[in-house]
């Protein structure tokens, strides 16, 4: 059974890819526009690894939605 932790990282990745493609932005310029890296971008996206609240939060603002948005 998955974690919790797990769930959410299930979620998220597909989440940001499916909102950045339809915004149509690269990774690159998803991370600039979050200020994060383009890496943390493609690891958030595959399920490598997991945002912080503040870093949820800048990337719910570059692709204008709001952060639980991103979690369901």
């Amino acid at each position: 059974m998955a974690s919790g932790i797990e769930k959410i990282k299930a979620k998220l990745g597909p989440n940001i890819k499916s909102y950045r493609k339809a915004m149509r932005l690269t990774q690159r310029e998803l991370s600039i526009q979050a200020d994060v890296s383009e890496d943390y971008i493609r690891f958030l996206e595959s399920g490598r690894n997991t945002p912080t609240m503040a870093v949820l939060g800048r990337l719910a603002d570059a692709l204008k939605v709001d952060p639980h948005e991103l979690l369901m």
